[in-house]
């Protein structure tokens, strides 16, 4: 049978000459038993005809056509290829492999990727990056393969930053989301250039150490020295996204909103969503301009135009805000009006001005 099929070929005026990519592809579309008898790369050959060839189960036809669907993002159709792949896959074939799978987030797929063939330092150093490895126990040379930052001990922040945030993650999928949401906040920073200098996103591990704290808030405490900066964002697992002081704590379900959202925390806003037990006490029981956007007291003594905020609705005295409409500091994921961005930017050059001189005071008091 396969005799006969040989010599139609090689004896056929109408056969194709094979002497390209599309003619190779076409004739084998046709007749996918002479992938046997043809020398060729299935990386090559496009995604219809590598679907013709499928039901040869040739591991080298099965690795090009996962490829394939891993660049579509069809996973759920690579479930049986993982066992039938070749043993012998070239290092820099399996790293390819690797690399298209972190950048697709298939934390799943790398495991199991790990359980059937032989790792390359390359996957053993991301599934360490997906756990929090400690970074001097990964391999240096494949950290640099998959760029990642690792911290310095000194970071140097523009000049004319009115105030230097140092990023940190302690997971692969946490570096990833920061990296992510930097990029975006820098095509338009907020409240405006030089408001706030994001650092690179720093990988530190389980240096960071990070859990579920009170009513599911992130907390996350760095075991080791940090270089100098005047805030510091954090990004972990799980947990709820945050402030407390000079530190932001994101998680994996924090998005751009979130992120503007906590930086306005940095500046001092207040929430205008209804607040509860010690934070009602302190913030609402006492009366005053509390934040940019928050004043608490009588309503004869608030600013004029001010309106009602439901921020202190458990307090002694009522809060009231700028905005007569609903604000990014009362719903995330509106968009930052330019009543509060004006407000904001206000706020930073104030708090920008009263450290500089704190720092002019510093000076004069070590010369004196």
């Amino acid at each position: 049978m396969f005799c006969l099929f040989l010599v139609v070929i090689s004896s056929s005026v109408d056969h194709p000459r094979l002497s390209n990519e599309f003619s190779q592809a076409t004739f084998l579309e046709r007749f996918p038993q002479a992938y046997y008898f043809v020398d060729i790369n299935p990386f090559y050959l496009p995604a219809s005809t590598l679907e013709k060839l499928r039901f040869l189960d040739d591991p080298e036809v099965n690795l090009a056509w996962l490829f394939h669907l891993a660049r579509e993002d069809e996973f759920h159709k690579a479930r049986f290829l993982w066992q039938a792949l070749p043993a012998n896959i070239s290092e820099t074939r399996f790293n390819e492999l690797v690399d298209l799978l972190v950048l697709k987030q298939r934390w799943e797929e790398l495991t199991t990727l790990s359980k059937h063939l032989k790792a390359t330092e390359r996957l053993e150093t991301v599934l360490g990056l997906k756990l929090g490895v400690l970074p001097d126990k990964l391999n240096e040379v494949q950290l640099g393969e998959l760029s990642i930052a690792l911290l310095p001990q000194q970071v140097t922040f523009n000049t004319e930053c009115k105030n230097n945030v140092l990023l940190l993650a302690d997971r692969f999928s946490a570096y990833q989301h920061l990296n992510a949401l930097r990029d975006k906040y820098l095509l338009k920073p907020e409240p405006g250039q030089n408001s706030f200098c994001l650092s690179k996103v720093y990988y530190v591990g389980n240096a960071l150490k990070c859990e579920e704290g009170f009513k599911g808030f992130a907390t996350c405490n760095m075991m080791r020295d940090l270089p100098e900066s005047d805030f510091i964002i954090v990004m972990t697992t799980n947990g709820l996204a945050n402030v407390r002081g000079s530190q932001m704590t994101l998680t994996m379900t924090s998005d751009y909103d979130v992120l503007v959202h906590e930086l306005m925390h940095f500046s001092g806003f207040e929430d205008e969503y209804a607040i509860y037990g010690q934070k009602a006490r302190w913030l609402c029981n006492s009366e005053g301009i509390k934040a940019p956007n928050l004043f608490v007291g009588l309503p004869e003594n608030a600013p004029q135009g001010w309106v009602k905020s439901e921020t202190c609705q458990n307090g002694t005295f009522d809060a009231f805000k700028p905005a007569t409409k609903w604000s990014k500091m009362q719903f995330q994921e509106l968009p930052l009006s330019e009543q509060y961005r004006q407000l904001w930017q206000k706020k930073v050059q104030q708090d920008w001005l009263i450290e500089q001189q704190k720092l002019a005071n510093n000076v004069q008091t070590i010369i004196n």
